[in-house]
């Protein structure tokens, strides 16, 4: 991409860069010495592109893609969508966690657990992407490790909402743990006899 950007600009688009380049690109200037191959910023006469047989470099940088091709008209993979949706769940749990922790009931738990297992679904879901390739590991293993992703959206959902419906709540369960975790540990006094 930066290198497609490079070539669109004013400086290495004129006339003069092209002709270069698309002198110096082709198979035939590798045959002359070296001396002759240091560029000149006087234009190039005509004859030099009637001397290119083989196809110049520019011309496979320029087919060069940096975008996915569509595999339908029909059904275009518009994953820019996903990402608002990503973005505003992610945004979403600044207000509900405080306003969960405040006034804690099953609304707000039941809402809280939803945002919380779509956030880390997307979040191990990149990671297996991105690191579990079908090049590097085969096609069974990322499928696999889709699977796990899945189970562990699923139970870790099925947990939340467990605790929210049949226990105390999600929110609830926070506090028991923080104040569990403030209080000091007592300890018995031995008597001495």
């Amino acid at each position: 991409m930066a290198l497609s950007t490079l070539l669109r600009t004013p400086v290495l688009a004129g006339r003069v860069f092209t002709q270069q380049v698309f002198k110096y690109g082709s198979l035939s200037c590798l045959q002359r010495p070296l001396v002759s191959m240091v560029p000149s910023m006087a234009p190039v006469s005509q004859h030099a592109f009637k001397e290119v047989t083989h196809t110049p470099i520019i011309n496979s940088v320029r087919s060069f893609r940096t975008s996915p091709v569509r595999l339908s008209v029909d059904k275009p993979h518009d994953h820019s969508k996903l990402w608002v949706i990503e973005k505003t769940v992610a945004a979403l749990m600044i207000p509900m966690l405080p306003l969960g922790l405040m006034m804690p009931n099953k609304i707000f738990d039941s809402v809280i657990a939803i945002l919380i297992c779509a956030h880390s679904f997307w979040g191990l879901e990149a990671m297996v992407v991105e690191y579990v390739r079908v090049l590097l590991f085969g096609s069974v293993i990322p499928k696999v490790a889709m699977a796990v992703v899945y189970f562990i959206s699923a139970t870790m959902l099925g947990g939340l909402f467990y605790l929210n419906f049949n226990d105390i709540g999600l929110c609830r369960a926070f506090w028991r743990i923080w104040r569990n975790m403030q209080k000091p540990k007592q300890t018995k006094r031995r008597r001495r006899c």
